[in-house]
């Protein structure tokens, strides 16, 4: 038997024969490589999607911020890592799998597209997380919102500097609780990543803040919050973070980017008085010490910059500093790291898609500092979190039914069970009437959604079959999946709770079993 990738093969041909202009026999043909489907052992699904409207961005592009061999690949088992419709799968070599249950193998990705922030994107892999789904948000550089500011100015160059002082203002709009400025002064030469003096007429500055206790900032921040690897005086240490504020300041000569300056710019941040300070237990005060990192985007690494007081002015809070680069700046509670693990019981015989969100309890404000999305297998479900403070919520969404359980300890590892749901278990099964056949069953993932839908909800075909408490027989559903920088789309009417698919026999010999 030719081994190809079975799954994929199955529900891009099978169950997606129109989706594109190609006829079935030429679809096959993409399909008909020399790769064990084991390779699907560890699969990767990633979305890319605005913040703001949830749309998909044009011209995504997704860059490993490093060499990773042929450690991790696209669908197709090779090093081309193009997005179609904001989306890409990801596998792992079997080769270079986990060798123990507490090893996580991760890799690092920029994704990138005209218009938007840079972002970049984490994927683990473990034993206990081998179907993993990594959703990336990109903030766009133009356009407010509520709780993000997108600003933008000019200035005059002569002779190579700055004519005047230039001071701009961000988040001073109705949609933002805090603002801020950044101010450069005049005689300030801009220089690129070599060192070398930028010369041209003007200077371009782009500013994006997003407010601190925004669920945006949630989706957006670099890294995540909690736990994070960051370099601290020149050595590599583990540290844990809760945002206070998030600034990206860009600025361009003549369309080259600008990083360092002859003269240090003034930044300040103000800080919502509203804002839970775990290091203190109270609310943030005037005197408070926060930390000030900023940001490697080649690399994905905070870097420590200096300590900060926070001061008063008026009835706001202010971090103020300086500094003589260009990058991300946050002001941070640093605390020390606290990790353990979520043992959440799936007692279905069917993976439930579930959302998971982490709340830290302030004494004005409750505050989502976490949002985990996750496909839970049945059975038992160890999902690692990383704490802050000693009053942790968490709140479950699994088929319409929500579960939550709070005052969690930081590194409290609670046993939780998630209701049974009162839909029906709907199963789609795939037939393949191919003889002599040895079938070598792995899973990829697969999204749906009923017709007339705009939501996508993510799934895996698992032993030739997608089970979903989602689903209602007698409607018609799409299903997408995506392939080498493809994407397939199909529509079915659903006519039962246990449907199945039949694969075309005439491909049994296209495919070449």
């Amino acid at each position: 038997m030719r081994r190809v990738l079975l799954l994929m093969m199955l529900v891009a041909v099978a169950m997606i024969p129109t989706a594109c202009e190609k006829m079935p026999n030429e679809i096959a043909d993409d399909f008909k490589l020399g790769l064990d489907v084991n390779f699907l052992e560890y699969t990767a699904q990633l979305e890319i999607k605005d913040l703001e409207d949830g749309s998909y961005p044009e011209n995504v592009t997704l860059t490993p911020v490093t060499d990773y061999g042929t450690s991790i690949l696209n669908s197709a088992g090779e090093k081309n890592f193009k997005v179609s419709d904001g989306n890409i799968i990801l596998i792992l070599n079997p080769a270079d799998r986990p060798q123990a249950s507490n090893e996580v193998k991760s890799f690092k990705f920029v994704a990138s597209a005209p218009g938007y922030q840079n972002s970049i994107v984490k994927v683990n892999f473990s034993e206990n997380n081998k179907t993993v789904q990594v959703p990336i948000h990109l903030l766009s550089k133009t356009k407010d919102s509520d709780g993000v500011s997108a600003v933008s100015g000019n200035a005059e160059i002569s002779e190579s500097e700055l004519k005047e002082n230039k001071k701009i203002t961000f988040g001073d709009n109705s949609s933002k609780r805090t603002s801020g400025t950044v101010e450069v002064k005049a005689g300030t030469r801009f220089l690129n990543t070599n060192g070398k003096v930028l010369k041209g007429s003007s200077v371009n500055i782009e500013i994006i803040d997003v407010d601190a206790n925004s669920e945006k900032l949630t989706k957006v921040f670099p890294g995540g919050f909690t736990k994070q690897t960051v370099l601290k005086n020149g050595a590599s240490e583990e540290t844990s973070f809760l945002p206070m504020s998030y600034t990206s300041i860009n600025m361009y000569v003549d369309n080259e980017e600008v990083k360092d300056f002859s003269n240090s710019i003034d930044i300040s941040m103000e800080i919502d008085q509203n804002l839970f300070n775990p290091q203190t237990g109270r609310n943030i005060k005037a005197g408070d010490q926060l930390s000030i990192y900023s940001y490697e985007i080649e690399n994905g690494t905070w870097v420590y910059e200096k300590d900060v007081t926070v001061s008063k002015t008026g009835n706001k809070f202010y971090a103020n500093f300086d500094t003589n680069h260009l990058t991300d700046y946050s002001i941070v509670a640093e605390l020390p790291v606290c990790s353990d693990i979520f043992e959440i019981n799936n007692p279905t015989d069917s993976n439930i898609q579930a959302k998971i969100e982490l709340e830290i309890t302030g004494s004005s404000e409750t505050r989502v500092y976490t949002i985990i999305e996750q496909n839970l297998t049945p059975g038992i479900n160890k999902i690692p979190y990383n704490g802050i403070g000693s009053n942790i919520s968490l709140k479950l969404y699994t088929s319409g039914e929500a579960l939550t359980i709070d005052n969690i300890s930081c590194g409290e590892s609670p046993a939780i069970e998630i209701p049974e749901p009162e839909s029906e278990l709907l199963t789609i099964t795939i037939n393949i009437p191919c003889e002599d056949v040895d079938l070598n069953i792995a899973s990829y993932p697969i999204k749906y959604r009923k017709q007339g839908e705009s939501q996508w909800i993510n799934g895996v075909i698992k032993n030739l079959k997608l089970e979903s408490y989602e689903m209602e027989a007698g409607n018609t559903y799409e299903f997408q999946v995506q392939f080498d920088g493809q994407t397939y789309t199909y529509e079915e009417f659903i006519s039962s709770t246990n449907y199945q698919f039949d694969v075309d026999s005439d491909l049994c010999s296209e495919i070449n079993f």
